[in-house]
């Protein structure tokens, strides 16, 4: 994946990547990889390769935080693009239906702040959250890698680039 983060590089936009997990409401971990203006380098790609998938995905929770950094962002397009291997979920929570919801909410909120948020999901079960959480045609199903490597950098440039 690393590949497709260098294209947006490349292309002379600004870009940062960050990930994230909970571990119930008040223990959400929200890591930066890469940072807006770092060098997308060999440390960098170091970095990325490291993450880790852990605990749960509290999606708003992430959205929400994502949106406060992009706000600072004033230059240039500002965009969320969140890659997510499963359904918003954590151990503190019984109703699926709530963070979904949660999510929703905290997407539509960025989309009021003028930022584009777009979703890759690679969870063949993926249609009816993502599609609740981000809206018809802004998410990419993608359980093939080669499917992904294929279509993530016309998604980056159809969907989030294009004013």
């Amino acid at each position: 994946m690393t590949g497709h983060a260098g294209a947006v590089w490349q292309g002379g936009h600004r870009a940062a990547v960050h990930g994230f997990a909970s571990n119930t409401r008040k223990h959400v971990h929200y890591e930066r990889y890469l940072d807006f203006d770092m060098p997308f380098c060999e440390v960098s790609r170091q970095r990325l390769a490291s993450a880790a998938a852990a605990w749960s995905t509290r999606f708003g929770a992430a959205v929400r935080h994502a949106t406060a950094l992009i706000d600072d962002q004033s230059e240039g397009i500002r965009a969320i693009l969140m890659v997510t291997d499963g359904a918003p979920a954590d151990i503190d929570v019984t109703r699926d239906a709530y963070l979904v919801e949660d999510a929703r909410v905290a997407v539509q909120h960025a989309r009021r702040a003028g930022i584009r948020c777009f979703c890759v999901a690679l969870d063949t079960q993926a249609d009816s959250y993502v599609r609740r959480i981000f809206g018809q045609g802004n998410y990419l199903i993608a359980v093939d890698p080669d499917f992904l490597q294929q279509r993530l950098k016309s998604v980056l440039a159809k969907k989030l680039v294009r004013l």
